[in-house]
């Protein structure tokens, strides 16, 4: 009686995961050692809208049956990475087929990987270095692999694009491995220009005011589809101008508002406090553009928020000393500190004079005398008063009706629309070098543009301070009286740049900002 060999199917021998799938089960062949042939095709989409440009799925699996069944492969098992990017290789189903071919080479399984196929290259991997890379480490025999340390392929694995099928990989074509490299690289290339273009899109788009859509919308307003811009929220509204005022007014700590209003921490205060969209505008990839929608707070209050953020950073002490971080050495230029002498007495000390912050020594033998700290206060707030007089209205001058500012960036703003007009021109009968020369001078026109909104901008941010310092300065000696001593240490933080303390006793005070103040009431 003839004995028969038992048939195996892939059902009786592989074990499934959730990313496999069997297309095709016919009997698995076996080599002349006995191990399994088993076909392997991959399907990748990162979006669902790349199903709907033809990349789907459903049009992979066909394409790869299709191709299997016309071709005599007689098994055929899908691996399926569904909303994993061609720019990482790093995806679990492509991660499951290295595991079955590293597993074979080292002997743990029978179950060999005979041929893999795949609808097109860019679904394998978008970017060149990560597609060559995985050829060959685990496509290649080991000894055609120059650039592989993990490679122990004893022979080739068939490789097969079904869309560009004369770029393969198989015993009987090698000119095959040179076309795969080529379309490798027009893979990376096509998804170079993919992110170039949806780049300029994006530009496009923030240029003519729209919001970007996506993400998270900013608290206090609404994405409206319709319109591509935000909406205000009332009731959000009315929250956000409140957690500017009590921040800048009363100084409450964020935490503190974020429990009156019930937000997750300081940090979702914060964030509201640094949003500069909440001014009108949209900020993209550092630049600022006039945005369609409706302010919530004017840009001063947006600014003096980011002044109290940044005072609060440097100056962040449990204490209310008057100077804390303002008093420098004369004879060094080390900083000085508060330290308790006596009691209740106080002393400036130069910090090259301690141990125990080394970083902050400046000369070890810094022979400048310790100074009684209500004796520099007491002087620093009458050099105070007596500066008075530069914050007077006959002082300051009139600020004009007409915001440069604004101007420039609606200047601006023409200039990206014509350059973005430029990117997607497509007139054949237009030269390319005459093209690259209309490009070059919008970029050219844009960077002087940009120059003077950045000298517009530092102009308009040192007349917002001075208007705050001359408004400080003009009432000081009337309210000093009646200020708490954080809110007199608040003061001496706006004004001041340092305390400069010297050995003769001289007390130097400079202000923020003085040259200006001194210069314009010279004019």
């Amino acid at each position: 009686m003839q004995r028969t060999e038992k048939t195996y199917h892939l059902r009786d021998i592989l074990e499934l995961r959730s990313h496999m799938r069997i297309a095709i089960d016919d009997a698995v062949p076996q080599d002349a050692d006995g191990s399994f042939l088993m076909n392997i095709g991959y399907l990748r989409v990162s979006t669902d809208r790349q199903a709907d440009l033809g990349f789907g799925l459903d049009i992979q699996e066909a394409d790869i049956v299709r191709y299997c069944r016309a071709n005599g492969y007689p098994n055929l098992v899908l691996f399926i990475d569904d909303g994993y990017t061609g720019t990482r290789m790093d995806r679990p189903a492509l991660q499951d087929i290295i595991s079955h071919i590293s597993d074979y080479n080292a002997g743990r399984t029978r179950i060999r990987v005979d041929s893999l196929i795949v609808a097109r290259i860019d679904r394998l991997g978008r970017t060149l270095l990560g597609t060559l890379q995985f050829l060959q480490d685990y496509i290649v025999c080991a000894k055609d692999s120059k650039n592989s340390t993990v490679n122990r392929n004893r022979e080739d694995i068939n490789f097969v694009s079904v869309a560009e099928n004369f770029c393969r990989i198989d015993k009987d074509n090698p000119q095959g491995k040179f076309m795969l490299m080529l379309f490798a690289t027009l893979a990376e290339f096509d998804r170079d220009q993919i992110v170039e273009k949806l780049k300029r899109g994006r530009m496009a788009r923030v240029a003519s005011g729209k919001w970007m859509g996506g993400g998270k919308t900013p608290y206090g307003y609404r994405y409206d589809k319709d319109s591509s811009s935000l909406i205000i929220v009332p009731e959000e509204a009315a929250i956000v101008r409140e957690i500017f005022r009590l921040y800048i007014e009363e100084k409450t700590p964020p935490q503190k508002i974020a429990e009156r209003f019930g937000f997750s921490g300081d940090r979702a205060i914060t964030q509201i406090l640094k949003r500069k969209s909440l001014t009108g505008c949209i900020v993209y990839n550092g630049q600022e553009y006039p945005g369609n929608h409706e302010a919530i707070i004017p840009s001063e209050t947006w600014e003096a928020a980011q002044e109290e953020l940044e005072r609060r950073s440097v100056h962040r002490t449990s204490s209310h000393y008057l100077l804390s971080g303002l008093v420098y050495c004369g004879e060094c230029g080390a900083k000085m500190r508060y330290q308790k002498w006596g009691s209740p007495g106080r002393k400036f000390v130069c910090y090259s004079q301690q141990t125990n912050k080394k970083n902050l020594i400046r000369d070890e033998n810094c022979d400048n005398e310790r100074y009684w700290a209500d004796d520099v206060e007491q002087a620093v707030i009458e050099e105070l008063f007596r500066l008075a007089y530069l914050g007077q209205e006959e002082n300051s001058k009139a600020v004009g009706s007409v915001d440069p500012i604004g101007v420039l960036q609606g200047e601006l703003a023409k200039e990206r629309r014509r350059l973005s007009r430029l990117y997607d021109f497509e007139d054949e009968d237009e030269p390319d070098d005459v093209l690259r020369e209309k490009i070059l001078d919008v970029k050219k026109r844009m960077a002087h543009i940009e120059a003077q909104i950045r000298e517009e901008e530092e102009k308009s941010g040192i007349e917002k301070k001075l208007r705050k310092a001359r408004g400080i300065l003009r009432t000081l000696r009337s309210t000093w009286p009646h200020m708490s001593e954080l809110e007199r240490q608040t003061v001496c933080q706006a004004l001041i740049d340092r305390v400069v303390l010297y050995k003769n006793g001289v007390i130097d005070v400079h202000l923020k900002l003085q040259s200006y103040l001194i210069s314009q009431e010279n004019a």
